[in-house]
């Protein structure tokens, strides 16, 4: 199904399209489109797709903004990978960019990709970085996002695809269910054909720091087992572990769980196994802060957390047989 705004039925074939899949974060997603709302790019240079999940009705749902050109589409299952599908899909736009809906591009985003792109084989990898607005609540269990260099995760929170090449590699795989792996084996697989990539530094997107319960960062981070498919498929991520083995987290906590179970028996060799994990864990510099007081506070927390992920890590590196932590 689909939905036009007024801005979206008139003017030219647009230069760039804005991909965004969304779930149940309508505010969220209206902050995003008043973000795009004042690029400073033309309006009528670019057009915007938002693909909600089925399940969007029975709230108040967000409206774009007056001038910007956005379709809204449903699609038919709540899955990342399907709705970027179906959004970059629905466009004749020969530059697809892609974001999230908890994120608000920079107002010189669009026209800093659209001139940094590189013909039908260059990605646009761009700059992201915490919400400035928000960037005092990233700590405890909040979440957010920071890219400040060219990497190999081709993360989808701030990254450009010309049309033509994602018809080659046949869009994003949509037996990735959660928003976890199939934005970094999409752009390998783009790699695998010839595709370059380019990292443009003032494209920059601001991510929203996202505060969570105890609950639902546990759920989200049992639903990190995709590592070990993408690296099972293409051994060139190693590259994005520490050693080429694991996540650096999760081998800093295995560590860290080796060290205290050696203390008794080997108390300066297993002191030394738990400073990898908790030096970069607290601000040790200025110890009588507040934020370090609830850094310390955190740190059971935030055990718990990396030692799931790890443990869901591990066991979809022996289900799909691949060393991978």
């Amino acid at each position: 199904m689909s939905e036009g705004s007024a801005a979206g039925e008139a003017g030219a074939a647009p230069e760039a399209c804005v991909v965004i899949p969304t779930r149940r974060r309508e505010t969220r997603l209206a902050f995003a489109l008043e973000a795009l709302a004042a690029q400073t790019l033309a309006p009528e240079r670019f057009e915007v797709v938002v693909v909600r999940a089925p399940d969007a009705a029975g709230g108040p749902l967000a409206r774009p903004p007056a001038g910007l050109r956005v379709r809204f589409l449903t699609s038919a299952v709540a899955a990342p990978a399907a709705q970027r599908n179906l959004g970059w899909r629905s466009t004749a736009a020969p530059l697809v960019a892609f974001t999230d809906d908890d994120c608000r591009p920079a107002p010189r985003w669009l026209e800093s990709l659209l001139a940094a792109a590189g013909g039908p084989s260059t990605i646009l990898q761009g700059r992201t970085q915490p919400d400035p607005d928000e960037r005092h609540l990233w700590w405890g269990l909040a979440r957010s996002w920071e890219i400040t260099a060219p990497n190999l995760w081709f993360a989808t929170c701030n990254i450009a695809y010309p049309r033509a090449l994602l018809e080659r590699l046949g869009g994003f795989d949509e037996r990735f269910p959660a928003a976890w792996g199939e934005d970094t084996d999409l752009g390998l697989r783009a790699r695998e054909l010839g595709a370059r990539v380019r990292y443009v530094d003032d494209a920059v997107v601001w991510h929203a720091v996202v505060s969570r319960p105890l609950r639902t960062a546990l759920r989200e981070a049992s639903r990190h087992d995709a590592m070990p498919v993408v690296v099972k498929r293409h051994r060139i991520h190693r590259r994005n572990l520490l050693a080429g083995v694991g996540d650096h987290w999760h081998v800093r906590w295995l560590l860290l769980v080796w060290g205290l179970a050696s203390l008794r028996r080997r108390p300066l060799t297993g002191a030394l196994a738990t400073i990898p994990y908790l030096l970069p864990r607290v601000n040790w510099r200025r110890p009588l802060t507040l934020r370090t007081v609830r850094q310390l506070a955190h740190l059971p927390v935030a055990f718990t957390l990396d030692g799931v992920e790890t443990l869901v890590t591990l066991r979809s590196a022996v289900r799909n047989r691949v060393l991978v932590l």
